[in-house]
């Protein structure tokens, strides 16, 4: 079983979808035994950083995902990869689960940079190939991880920034690869061969 974990923020069912494609059984939850039993964990999340941290804080899921992700395959996907890191520039005082080491920084606007990063951008992969492509974006804060060896892959967008990390169970995506096509879809396949 793999467990979406729902704590009122983001598209799960359209991520359940895609990796239903791979794995039969994907489930949407915040019961605390269907997180701890599961095969592999999905955090997804679209919004604002503090807003997420207080929702899995409500829901009693902030401690329990800081105690259960370091021994379990997690896909962080967005804000929910953003979550793993310490802590982000847009809600400044607020602490992240603090599993992976790094900061959530804001990407720069400029003249010829639109900020948030909305829409297609190359995905550039270091380690595997096959995270190279073109990914969907929809964001403003990116993940600056301390271990610069964990980064798999880059894009550019006024910046060189992390779009794929992984470290020890966790690979964090910048990008949403439900809407991402084949680099999603690789992803997704390569994710669940990894259970």
């Amino acid at each position: 079983m793999i467990t979406i974990v729902d704590y009122g923020v983001g598209n799960l069912r359209s991520v359940q979808r895609a990796i239903q494609r791979y794995y039969p059984e994907v489930i949407i939850s915040n019961v605390e035994e269907q997180i701890t039993k599961a095969k592999g964990i999905v955090l997804p999340g679209v919004g604002a950083f503090g807003d997420a941290v207080e929702e899995l804080n409500r829901k009693r899921l902030f401690n329990l995902l800081k105690q259960v992700i370091p021994s379990k395959p997690t896909l962080g996907i967005c804000l929910g990869m953003q979550l793993l890191l310490n802590k982000s520039e847009e809600s400044p005082g607020v602490e992240g689960l603090g599993i992976v080491p790094g900061d959530v920084k804001k990407l720069e606007l400029t003249k010829s940079i639109r900020v948030p990063h909305t829409g297609w951008n190359r995905v550039t992969g270091i380690k595997e190939p096959y995270f190279s492509g073109f990914a969907y974006f929809n964001h403003t804060y990116y993940c600056d991880v301390v271990d610069k060896s964990i980064v798999t892959a880059f894009s550019l967008h006024g910046i060189r920034f992390c779009v794929i990390f992984t470290y020890e169970t966790i690979l964090g995506l910048q990008f949403h690869p439900e809407k991402s096509k084949i680099i999603g879809e690789n992803i997704l396949k390569y994710w669940v061969r990894s259970l």
